[in-house]
């Protein structure tokens, strides 16, 4: 009777309060009565609980005394127990966010795998692979994609066996990571088709009645075990229906898993042609779901700190809803709606306690530049593009990262910039554009890559010998190619306007106007009002030289109208022909 209350005691003091110091004393001598009373489910169940615990104020000291506990677990071969304390140990190396705690993690649910492999527990197999699959989602590594994606491949090898019926939150989380997964390849079409499996399973797990309310879920056990090790466990384990060992777990919440659906939706639909409206609906489908997430019908009672950790977790999920409605704007050139909800993350931000993620400050600097540069003044957006934060730092690894890549953005758009010759730093371009080569070309976007050629095909800088026809149109040859990969359609565009630019300009002809009415077929997709006026006025010189010269001033009366939608220093900067560093 002692040790269980020493538990559940153990278990409030963690749960509502700050006074992990009390819980430890608590627990430890918890640990020795189970020890002298020979209580192997209390005396676990306690060293899985004071892990947690230590884990709040002194990760490495909590990592080590799980390293500690499991191989007396083994030895007593207590399987059920071995799986709950690796799959403590691999979440929370996941929780400490460096590389070689990742590795552990790995290491660790690989070990369960080839155990329960060896033991028949098919459903601890596929939940294993799935965080297998999520450790390298979040590596970040060159090879991290093609691991995931075995993973997940190795879950799903199961996906006819009875246990993964029971697991609807596993398969969800799988699908979640296979579109991650296309995401980060930069795979458009591969991405729709995942999309649309994603929210098929969205759809029927809103109608599953094996998710519970408040997102645990129990992993069955095949391998017999001992129900005196599992009497007392404080949540750790239960017993299902046939009398099968439980192990529990928590995941998302059902209205939660929905609000993680609309942002991954909103992503993967947020490059396509900027008029289509759909990844704006899915993000403010998600904002609304973060204000929902806490009705009280959809929120049993909980604990202090789970529900501090959920309100974390939602504030964070609503900032990035926001930071990615910014970038929805910007696709399709709608600055003020962009500058709006620019300023509504920052309000957001600031009435809240929570600590902000880095990447997502790095975010929004970058996007704070980009309107700086949207509405013509370059000097305030060359002044955040090369702030410490973004600044690109010699030998930066040729791996992908948020940090990497808003820098090697920053760059690009530094470059863009300085490069006339009328700007005080136009020498910095060619030094520039040495540094990020090597990384545009190697990186898995091909956006990036594509950017680069459009530079070179324009020459990097005002003082460098321009190149010559052929370079050119190899440059812009190799740019259309790499952006149709990633069916990026502003690239495609750009491209277009410049191909016809430097190949067609007064060329009389049924080629040159087919260019010129293809390139601004193309720029209408893009909803850019700047570029629409380039293309406009390209179009009307095509036309005036082949005779249509009521056509041609159609188009030129069209690109009158659009001028006056840009911001006054861009308008004036585009009057004296001087949009090249704009």
């Amino acid at each position: 009777m002692e040790a269980t209350v020493r538990l559940r005691y153990a278990s409030l003091l963690h749960e509502e309060t700050e006074n992990s110091i009390e819980a430890e004393e608590v627990l430890g001598k918890g640990i020795a009565l189970c020890e002298r009373s020979r209580l192997s489910d209390l005396k676990y169940s306690m060293h899985h609980l004071l892990a947690r615990v230590m884990f709040k104020t002194n990760s490495r000291v909590a990592l080590k005394a799980i390293d500690k506990i499991i191989p007396d677990v083994e030895t007593y071969q207590h399987i059920a127990w071995v799986y709950a304390f690796r799959f403590l140990r691999a979440t929370l190396s996941l929780q400490v966010s460096s590389h070689p705690e990742t590795l552990s993690a790995l290491q660790h649910l690989r070990s369960i795998s080839s155990l329960a492999e060896s033991r028949g527990d098919r459903a601890i197999r596929v939940t294993s692979a799935a965080l297998e699959a999520m450790a390298h989602v979040r590596a970040m590594g060159s090879d991290s994609i093609e691991l995931a994606q075995r993973a997940i491949a190795s879950a799903r090898s199961y996906q006819l066996d009875p246990s993964m019926h029971q697991l609807p939150q596993i398969t969800a989380l799988l699908d979640c990571l296979d579109l991650a997964c296309s995401l980060q390849q930069f795979s458009p079409e591969q991405a729709a088709t995942k999309l649309q499996a994603m929210q098929f399973v969205m759809d029927r797990v809103n109608k599953d009645d094996r998710w519970n309310a408040d997102g645990t879920f129990s992993i069955p056990i095949q391998t017999n075990t001992p129900s005196q090790l599992t009497a007392s466990t404080g949540g750790i384990f239960q017993r299902n229906d046939d009398g099968e060992a439980t192990l529990t777990l928590c995941w998302l919440r059902r209205s939660e898993l929905y609000t993680l659906g609309y942002f991954l939706s909103g992503v993967a639909t947020m490059h396509r042609v900027a008029a289509d409206v759909k990844s704006e609906k899915y993000l403010t489908e998600g904002l609304k779901c973060t204000h929902d997430n806490f009705r009280p019908q959809e929120n049993p009672s909980t604990s202090l700190s789970h529900a501090s950790a959920r309100l974390s977790s939602r504030a964070v999920m609503n900032w990035y809803m926001r930071v990615h409605l910014v970038f929805v704007f910007c696709n399709r050139s709608d600055w003020p709606a962009a500058e709006r909800a620019l300023k509504e993350l920052q309000e957001a931000i600031q009435t809240t306690a929570f600590d902000v993620p880095e990447p997502l400050r790095l975010l929004i600097t970058y996007l704070r530049g980009v309107l700086y540069q949207a509405a013509g003044d370059t000097e305030a957006a060359l002044s955040v593009f090369q702030s410490p934060s973004l600044i690109l730092q010699a030998g930066t690894p040729k791996t992908s990262d948020s940090r990497n890549d808003l820098a090697l953005l920053a760059t690009l758009n530094t470059i863009l910039i300085v490069r006339t010759g009328s700007h005080l730093n136009h020498k910095l371009a060619s030094k520039l554009i040495a540094q990020v080569e090597p990384l545009c070309l190697s990186h898995p976007n091909k956006s990036l890559a594509s950017a680069l050629w459009l530079l070179r095909a324009t020459g990097v800088s005002a003082t460098e010998v321009a190149p010559t026809i052929i370079e050119v149109k190899q440059c812009l040859q190799r740019s259309l190619h790499a952006a149709k990969s990633v069916s990026n359609n502003q690239l495609v565009a750009y491209t277009m306007t410049l191909l016809t630019d430097r190949l067609f300009t007064k060329i009389i002809g049924e080629q040159a106007e087919k260019s010129a009415r293809t390139m601004r077929a193309l720029v209408g997709k893009t909803a850019s009002s700047l570029w629409t006026c380039v293309a406009d006025g390209m179009l009307a010189d095509t036309l005036d030289g082949n005779s249509k010269s009521e056509e041609a001033a159609r188009f030129r009366a069209e690109a009158t109208r659009l001028t006056q939608e840009l911001p006054k220093p861009l308008l004036e900067k585009y009057m004296d022909g001087q949009m090249e560093g704009s």
